[in-house]
C-alpha cells in the first residue's frame, strides 16, 4: 500500500533522512516511535506530499512521489500529490476544524467539493461517521463547544469522510489530557480493528504496544530497528532503543 524507498531529506546542511526505507502492506498498523526530532512527524508529511525530499521513492497505491525534478511540469506535481491525498486521510496534532462551521459541516464540506458527493449523501455519510465516533448529538455545534478530544475525533471523522485507502496519525493525542487522549485512541484502534491501513506516529508507548502489527524506531533521520511490539517492547536488539524505552518507561 505504501513503499518508501531509499528516502533523502536535507535542510540546508542537515541532513534528515539518508536512506529512509520500510513497506506497509494493505491493512497493517504500522506504529512510528522514537525521540521528539528523530524524524518520525516528516516521513509522514512526505508520504502525503506536505514536504519535499531530496531523493528516492514514495509510492501510494501505486502512485510514486518523486524527488524533486524541476523538469517535470509544476502542474504534473501537483495532480500526482492530489492523487495521492485522495488515497490518504491525515489527522494532525492540531484539530485544523473549520472555526466557522458546525461540525456536520466540516465533516461534509470536502466530500461535496472535491468528490462531488451529492448533499444529501454527504449528510448521511457524515452522520454514520459522528455515530462511530461517539459524537452524533454534536452535529450541529461549532468547534469551539467541542473538548479537545471532541475536535480530535471530528478531524477523524472529516479525513474518513473523504474514503481513503489509509490513514495517517501525526501524534493525534499530544495536545490532550490522559482523559480526552483515551477517546482519541479507542477510536483509531477501532478503525485498526476494522483493517485500515493505518501509520502513527505516537508517543503514547502503551497504546503502540496494543495496536500496532510492526513498530518502526527512529532515531536521528534513521530507522535503528523494526519489529513487532512484542520484540521491541520486551527485548530490543539496539542499545538506542533500549535507551529511549528505559527514558519514557523505565523499563530497561
Amino acid at each position: 500500500m505504501i513503499n518508501v524507498r531509499d528516502l533523502h531529506k536535507s535542510y540546508g546542511a542537515n541532513r534528515l533522512f539518508e536512506g529512509v526505507s520500510f513497506q506497509v502492506e494493505k491493512g497493517e498498523a504500522v506504529v512510528l516511535i522514537g525521540p521528539s526530532g528523530s524524524g518520525k512527524s516528516t516521513v509522514l508529511r512526505c508520504i502525503n506530499g506536505l514536504e519535499t525530499f531530496d531523493s528516492g521513492e514514495i509510492t501510494v497505491a501505486g502512485i510514486g512521489l518523486h524527488s524533486i525534478n524541476r523538469k517535470r511540469p509544476m502542474k504534473e506535481d501537483a495532480e500526482t500529490i492530489r492523487r495521492v491525498r485522495l488515497k490518504l486521510g491525515m489527522v494532525f496534532q492540531q484539530f485544523n476544524l473549520f472555526p466557522h462551521m458546525t461540525v456536520l459541516q466540516n465533516v461534509t464540506e470536502a466530500p461535496i467539493r472535491v468528490l462531488g458527493m451529492g448533499r444529501a449523501e454527504a449528510i448521511a455519510q457524515a452522520r454514520d461517521f459522528l455515530k462511530k465516533i461517539n459524537l452524533e448529538g454534536k452535529a450541529e455545534s461549532y468547534p469551539a463547544q467541542l473538548s479537545g478530544g471532541e475536535q480530535q475525533r471530528v478531524a477523524i471523522a472529516r479525513a474518513l469522510a473523504m474514503r481513503p485507502e489509509a490513514m495517517l496519525f501525526d501524534e493525534p493525542t499530544s495536545s490532550l489530557d490522559p482523559e480526552m487522549a483515551g477517546e482519541v485512541l479507542s477510536v483509531i484502534r477501532k478503525l485498526v480493528d476494522e483493517g485500515m491501513t493505518t501509520m502513527i506516529a505516537t508517543h503514547e508507548m502503551g497504546f503502540a504496544s496494543e495496536v500496532a502489527g510492526r513498530v518502526i524506531v527512529f532515531d536521528k533521520g534513521s530507522i535503528i530497528e523494526t519489529g513487532p511490539p512484542s520484540q521491541i517492547f520486551t527485548s530490543p536488539k539496539v542499545l538506542r532503543t533500549r535507551e529511549f524505552l528505559n527514558r519514557v518507561l523505565g523499563r530497561f
